[in-house]
């Protein structure tokens, strides 16, 4: 990834980077560029958002399924924490 023109594994990489921290001024715009000329790409993008909704939708059930598995509770609590150690952190960033 030296220039702005990236390749498809470049792409993928930063597509899935991109939905958890922002990314430079010159790879949202390769990003964009590729994204714009590449169908696959595009298709893979709208795929990863789809899942992403799709388990931030189904994420709230996910105390039943912890208990339906047998997680147990002090492993859940510190799940807990840790989601809310990123939470904090990436809602510091400048």
């Amino acid at each position: 990834m030296n220039h702005w023109m990236f390749n498809c594994r470049d792409i993928s990489h930063l597509v899935s980077i991109s939905m958890d921290q922002d990314l430079a001024m010159h790879q949202r715009i390769g990003l964009w560029l590729h994204l714009m000329m590449c169908r696959y790409c595009a298709r893979n993008r709208r795929q990863l958002l789809f899942l992403r909704e799709l388990m931030r939708r189904y994420g709230r059930h996910c105390d039943t399924l912890a208990d339906s598995i047998g997680l147990p509770p002090e492993a859940r609590r510190r799940i807990g924490r840790k989601l809310a150690e990123k939470k904090t952190a990436r809602q510091m960033r400048p």
